[in-house]
């Protein structure tokens, strides 16, 4: 069964089940509460017993009771001028006149009928606790207001005036035919129009959806994807197409950055290998060269053992730089957060830096800033600056750092270095794991490529911003920006 024919089921189940439901909670109550479940006529006297009295049938009523108060014996036969002038008023206004006695009807409108007054006419009351209600003459409904009273003679007594009441019965004989081509028809007209609006707003969405995400399956290039139509949608389908939509955008990024992470993946086995290797290697020809005797001397032997030892700090240096990383890489590293006065803090750390051959610049606040920090971790990004730094200082001049803090919506740290610079082409890559501006990887400069990518990734972790310029063979500018102490916790 197509998407359509359901919903247009869904719909006839709906009336049906709702309206069947109605008449089975109505006929439950009415036979819980009546004992009966009542008909339709008897509904519809019910529901006009309550109706309240035109000003005809109240006025009516006051007249036939300022007779009667004069004298209950003017409504016994003979019936006198007064009282007759009275009923013609009244009947003129298309009300029906009833006067009973006892069990007699001694006058009763013309369209009434006698023997039907006899077998629905309200019983009598002296108290008139229920003056009101609607009978049945005839077939015909008829809503009354009486007054029942007693003759001198104590004979019961009783004046009703009736107002004739359209029935259900000849509505439907004058008009139901009507009523019933009307309602087949706008009947008609609503499941075409809700049958076209569906199709318009949800089957062909849906359908052109259905189309574009075949076409991705059987791995045709559709960029961007196509789920858009000509037509309006409904609310439910535009947002189904525009998770399509993000859904495919999304896909498309993940390839792209799946592709790049592979790339990454393999230039990082190719690198750690080389960068692994090399030390390795020296080590081992430093060991064979003892073994093989080549190292005759005293000063041979300590200088081959001071290399290995190099060689060897190197390579823990380095196994301890792809354990930390591959630790935030799976944010598997345990961050002890707490309360610095970043002044303080970098003054202290400068201080125990033994920076002896560089000249250091600081341009400090005077008041504290408190940022939350990791001091662990934060000491390991201020040393790999430091030793960046170092490591690609220019060869005709000393080494100058700058070090700079500014308050500007939260706290920022500046370090700016004299060195060899970096160029355009490798600034946007700088932050990436294993890259390092010497393809060559030479021996010369030692290290892994690791350390700013896990500058960023410890930045990172502690809610900040980390950004560079720089300038070839003129300077290189870091620049973290972190939270204040108060704001960390709220981001």
């Amino acid at each position: 069964m197509t998407i359509k024919k359901r919903f247009l089921f869904s719909y006839l189940s709906a009336i049906l089940i709702t309206v069947g439901s109605l008449l089975l909670i109505f006929s439950f109550i009415s036979y819980t509460t009546l004992g009966e479940v009542p008909s339709i006529s008897k509904i519809y006297r019910i529901l006009t017993t309550q109706r309240p009295l035109t000003s005809e049938e109240k006025e009516s009523y006051m007249k036939m009771n300022q007779l009667l108060q004069k004298s209950p014996q003017l409504l016994e036969e003979p019936f006198n001028n007064e009282l007759q002038t009275l009923i013609q008023q009244i009947e003129q206004k298309q009300l029906n006149v009833v006067i009973r006695k006892n069990q007699a009807f001694t006058y009763y409108s013309s369209p009434l009928v006698e023997k039907s007054l006899h077998a629905h006419a309200p019983a009598f009351e002296l108290n008139n606790f229920e003056p009101t209600g609607t009978i049945d003459n005839n077939g015909r409904f008829f809503h009354y207001i009486k007054n029942d009273f007693q003759y001198l003679d104590g004979s019961k007594g009783s004046f009703i005036i009736l107002k004739r009441e359209s029935t259900l019965f000849e509505f439907f004989i004058r008009w139901g035919i009507w009523v019933i081509l009307i309602i087949f028809g706008i009947a008609i007209f609503a499941f075409w129009f809700i049958s076209k609006q569906l199709s318009k707003t949800t089957i062909e969405p849906l359908m052109t959806l259905e189309k574009s995400t075949r076409q991705l399956i059987q791995g045709k290039e559709i960029s961007p994807f196509n789920t858009l139509t000509n037509h309006q949608s409904s609310k439910e389908v535009e947002q189904l197409q525009q998770s399509f939509q993000t859904m495919w955008l999304d896909l498309q990024a993940a390839q792209t950055e799946q592709q790049k992470i592979e790339e990454n993946r393999k230039e990082l086995i190719a690198n750690i290998s080389h960068d692994l290797k090399t030390p390795m290697t020296s080590i081992i020809g430093y060991v064979e060269g003892l073994l093989d005797g080549v190292a005759n001397t005293p000063e041979k032997r300590a200088h081959y053992l001071q290399t290995i030892h190099e060689k060897s700090l190197t390579l823990n240096d380095l196994i301890d730089e792809l354990f930390l990383y591959s630790k935030l890489d799976l944010e598997a590293l345990a961050f002890s957060f707490e309360k610095v006065n970043i002044i303080t803090y970098m003054t202290h750390l400068l201080e125990e830096g033994q920076l002896e051959e560089v000249i250091v610049v600081t341009d400090f606040p005077n008041h504290p800033l408190y940022a939350m920090i990791d001091r662990t971790q934060f000491n390991r990004v201020i040393s790999n600056l430091i030793q960046n730094s170092l490591k690609f200082q220019h060869p005709e001049r000393q080494l100058q750092l700058t070090m700079r803090i500014q308050q500007s919506n939260g706290i920022q740290l500046i370090f700016t270095d004299n060195g060899l610079g970096i160029t355009q082409e490798d600034l946007p890559h700088v932050f990436e794991r294993s890259y390092r501006s010497d393809k060559a990887r030479s021996s010369s400069i030692k290290g892994s490529g690791l350390g700013l990518s896990i500058v960023k990734q410890i930045i990172d972790a502690h809610q900040g911003i980390i950004g560079i310029t720089s300038q070839l063979n003129e300077e290189t500018t870091i620049t973290i920006h972190l939270p204040f102490a108060k704001e960390f916790y709220h981001e």
